[in-house]
């Protein structure tokens, strides 16, 4: 990943000159928490998914959140745009958030895996814990008050089984020393709208969990 750094300073620096910057302070070459990992996730081999993904989805929002939101896989608009949860399950989460009075600079959004799975099919374990350390990173670099677990996937993490959300929603959880609370996926909310009252109630607790 040294390469890829020393490639972004290069290409700062001869965008400076062009502008016609004599003197170049050095906080202006100071980059993101994430640029190495997004450049490792962006050229991930690790399994077969990259085979066939327009784009892997590192995930969105500042490296200093206070709330991180762990879904399940990209899908389509997704995985096309580069950005999590762009499409209708994620305008809903949006609006949730709205609802609940969660602002978007205090969240981070990812997923479980990086790359869409063909079909939007669940991801299988072997792609998940080969994209766990990704994860993992991530959770290191912003040390979030509390993460939110959305549906039984990314539920799995913390319980290591892969059912069990509408038992456990809403309930506070340990996820490698964070406090984790799980709650329906809003793609489930839109299969499902009278579960959304349930998740913004949900996501008041998280909202409280940082105040």
């Amino acid at each position: 990943m040294e390469n890829y750094r020393e490639n972004k300073i290069v290409e700062v620096l001869q965008m400076l000159k062009y502008i016609g910057f004599d003197s170049i302070d050095s906080s202006l070459l100071k980059f993101s928490p994430f640029e190495d990992l997004i450049g490792e996730v962006n050229t991930c081999r690790k399994c077969d998914l990259h085979k066939n993904r327009t784009n892997a989805v590192f995930g969105k929002g500042p490296a200093g959140a206070d709330i991180m939101i762990v879904g399940e896989a990209p899908g389509r608009d997704e995985d096309i745009q580069g950005i999590p949860f762009v499409g209708r399950a994620g305008k809903k989460l949006y609006d949730m958030f709205s609802a609940s009075g969660i602002e978007e600079k205090d969240v981070f959004i990812t997923n479980v895996i990086k790359c869409r799975p063909p079909g939007n099919r669940n991801p299988e374990p072997v792609e998940m814990e080969r994209c766990r350390p990704y994860l993992l990173k991530q959770i290191e670099i912003i040390q979030p008050k509390v993460i939110v677990l959305l549906g039984n996937i990314a539920l799995s993490l913390a319980t290591g089984t892969p059912s069990g959300i509408t038992k456990m929603r809403g309930k506070s959880l340990e996820y490698l020393s964070y406090k984790a609370i799980p709650t329906f996926h809003p793609a489930y909310v839109l299969r499902n709208p009278g579960s959304e009252k349930i998740v913004v109630e949900d996501f008041k607790k998280v909202k409280r969990s940082i105040s």
